[in-house]
């Protein structure tokens, strides 16, 4: 089992709907992954594209980063 020094962020997303969508990709390709929301968007649960200071992480075992990058290319994270 991969300890929590393993994980990495793999994307930071503006609300929760791009990350959502990054989500269900890596779940389908067997990929384990889970989302931390900021204060925002966990407390009211926004789902707006884009928030000031509202941001949702991405986090995945490091030995995954290659293939989810590939996945997820097309969903744009606001850190870009």
């Amino acid at each position: 089992m991969e300890s929590l020094e393993d994980w990495i962020i793999i994307g930071k997303y503006d609300g929760s709907v791009f990350a959502e969508m990054a989500k269900d990709i890596l779940i389908e390709n067997e990929i384990p992954c889970y989302t931390k929301g900021d204060f925002f968007s966990t407390a009211y649960n926004i789902n707006a594209l884009s928030m000031p200071g509202g941001s949702v992480k991405l986090y995945i075992p490091k030995a995954f980063k290659a293939k989810a990058e590939e996945l997820i290319k097309d969903i744009i994270p606001s850190n870009e």
